[in-house]
């Protein structure tokens, strides 16, 4: 793999590579350890989240960092900062996964809507197998336009984002033990 300046190392965790992760994710984790550790509005998440990109963007010297490893770095900054109590609360969880429903439907290929669902089952079992919390799905009315090959919204693309919303929330509902966050655009 050649490393290209400036970009973040793919996040390895378990078996899967993330292309691309958000400092927001980061910074969000930081809160949340800031927050169990009675700081509720501790304001240095940002500070400290843009560190630990510029670090990774520009001295990390690997393609590839384990999650293992991205939680210890700012594990580091933080006890560096003097903010122990909070390094000791972060846990080590995926960032959010994103799923591309126009991806899904043009893989189906336009009309078929039952592969369409096959397909994007497939993707959700996948994405609740990496153990995140959260999984985005969008591209929405651009899948539904697609998959019934329609030029404008009508009435069956209003029945098919219904058909599509129900279906993945029936589908996280029946397989995930633990509490999952859906987005849906």
């Amino acid at each position: 793999m050649v490393c290209q300046p400036n970009l973040l190392p793919l996040l390895k965790f378990g078996n899967h590579e993330v292309v691309s992760y958000e400092a927001r994710w980061l910074s969000d984790e930081i809160s949340k350890a800031a927050d169990k550790a009675g700081h509720p509005d501790w304001f240095f998440a940002g500070d400290i989240t843009r560190a630990v990109i510029e670090y990774l963007r520009h001295r990390f010297p690997k393609n590839i960092i384990t999650i293992e490893e991205l939680y210890k770095k700012i594990e580091t900054a933080l006890s560096y900062m003097g903010c122990e109590d909070i390094a000791s609360r972060l846990e080590i969880l995926p960032p959010p996964v994103r799923i591309s429903l126009l991806d899904v439907a043009r893989d189906a290929g336009s009309g078929f809507e039952l592969e369409f669902f096959r397909l994007l089952r497939e993707r959700l079992v996948e994405c609740e197998g990496s153990g995140t919390s959260q999984i985005m799905c969008y591209g929405l009315r651009k899948a539904v336009k697609n998959l019934c090959c329609a030029g404008r919204w009508n009435r069956a693309c209003e029945k098919l984002t219904e058909e599509i919303n129900d279906f993945i929330i029936f589908e996280l509902s029946k397989t995930r033990e633990g509490e999952i966050s859906l987005i849906l655009k």
